[in-house]
């Protein structure tokens, strides 16, 4: 038991951290007025997502990570507000 209870820890530990982060990714890119499409704590599929005015906040099932998706950083936008 002393290990799952170890084990519960460090996932929030870590789940803490990666908010941290990615937190610092999105207020850089707001503050920088670049548009941001997701912010997400984990990878694969969704727990829970909700819909900001531009926005999609989501919690993915496995907390090894996170991303914030902005507008223009993987393809071509012409968005005025676009990453590139």
């Amino acid at each position: 038991i002393t290990f799952i209870i170890s084990a519960i820890k460090i996932i929030f530990l870590l789940g803490f951290l990666i908010f941290i982060h990615e937190l610092g990714h999105f207020l850089v890119a707001k503050l920088c007025k670049v548009k941001v499409n997701e912010f997400a704590i984990g990878f694969g599929p969704q727990i829970w997502q909700k819909q900001g005015k531009e926005t999609k906040y989501a919690i993915r099932a496995l907390p090894l990570g996170g991303f914030v998706s902005m507008e223009g950083e993987d393809e071509r936008s012409e968005d005025k507000r676009a990453f590139s």
